[in-house]
Formats: structure tokens, C-alpha cells, sequence
């Protein structure tokens, strides 16, 4: 977990709009709202998601950069850190197609251990993520761009249950547990999105 922060961190300052500018790369920021459907180990589903690629323009036609944002699974929140990529077929037209990949970690950051009253504990955590875009983006006077775009994205997590055997057990340590389960749960999602890019 701590390559991953260390990981993040590096990619938030080499997209920095000072340090960008300083190697002649434009700084890119592309932000989303939309709608996670699919299913997972518990039925069919639809959810909210939150999405931001900050990155470089290397070439006209190609950007790398990173992506956080959320996705709200239920009451189950999962923090996308990912690296990525972003290509546009025709940069010359107003209407212009593009596509991307993103690769990375859903972090469970934001969830906390259950305790119901027979000491069961309940806790959650992330997993490997990866993420398949294609889109429209219609460029405005500014040569700024709204999007539309649709994504295979699929999200693997983590959900246990166990009673200790110890106080203040250490949920790394089976031994510390009478009872241990670990379910695997793998959310495939087809992913609607509108945003905005500069």
C-alpha cells in the first residue's frame, strides 16, 4: 500500500501544470460524472462514479497521466488510484474520438471495521482495477472539450468476516481468529459518463 501512495504522489507532481510547462508538455485535466451498471457477486446493480485524469499531452494525439476519483457500490466506497492513458483519433476536428485504458488500485480507504454485538468483526478492502474508455469530445472556443464516453471497468475487492481469539486482534494475522472468511467480489461494470476536459 505504501508503493501505491508513493506511486501516486509521484505521478500527482510530474502532472503539475508548473512542472508541465517547464518541459513544454500541456498540462490535461479531464473530469466525470456518471454511472457505474453491471453486476457483482450479489446481482445487477447501478451506481454513482466520480472520475479525474490529471496528465501530460506527450504527442498531439497521446496523454499519461493518473486517475482517482469514487465509486459508490452501495453503501461501499472504493478511491480508484490507477495510471493512464488517453488517445484522440482526429485532435484536428471539433467532434473528435478518443479512447483509453487505466490501469491501477481501488483503495477502501474510506471504509472502517464493523463490530456487531457478538464481536464479529466485518471489514472491507480493495483491489486490483482496470479500465477500458472510448468516447466523443466536442472542442469549444476555448479548446476546451465535453465529453461523452462509455467503459468496460472491472473492480476487485475484498469483504471478511471474523471473530478474535485475542483483543485487538491484527486482521494479517490468522492466528489472532477463532473464525476467518475472506470473500472475494468482483464488480464488472459498464460505465456512462459525461465531463469536461482542459
Amino acid at each position: 500500500m505504501k508503493n501505491l501512495f508513493v506511486l501516486f504522489l509521484v505521478a500527482c507532481i510530474c502532472s503539475c501544470p508548473l512542472i508541465s510547462k517547464g518541459q513544454d508538455l500541456s498540462f490535461v485535466n479531464h473530469t466525470e460524472l456518471g454511472l457505474l451498471t453491471g453486476t457483482d457477486n450479489f446481482g445487477s446493480r447501478t451506481n454513482f462514479t466520480f472520475q479525474s485524469f490529471n496528465g501530460v499531452q506527450i504527442h498531439r494525439k497521446h496523454t499519461l497521466g493518473f486517475v482517482t476519483g469514487l465509486d459508490q457500490y452501495g453503501n461501499y466506497s472504493v478511491l480508484p488510484l490507477a495510471v493512464g492513458w488517453r488517445g484522440v483519433l482526429n485532435p484536428q476536428n471539433k467532434w473528435q474520438l478518443y479512447a483509453g485504458v487505466d490501469v491501477g488500485y481501488g483503495s477502501a480507504l474510506f471504509e472502517k471495521v464493523e463490530i456487531n454485538e457478538w464481536d464479529q468483526h466485518h471489514w472491507r478492502k480493495g483491489g486490483r482495477m482496470a479500465q477500458g474508455t472510448f468516447g466523443i469530445r466536442y472542442k469549444t472556443k476555448k479548446a476546451n472539450f465535453w465529453t461523452i464516453s462509455f467503459s468496460l471497468k472491472q473492480q476487485i475487492s475484498y469483504f471478511y468476516t471474523g471473530n478474535p481469539s485475542r483483543l485487538s486482534p491484527d486482521r494479517n494475522r490468522l492466528e489472532d481468529w477463532s473464525y476467518y472468511e475472506e470473500d472475494k467480489v468482483t464488480f464488472n461494470n459498464l460505465v456512462y459518463r459525461i465531463g469536461y476536459s482542459f
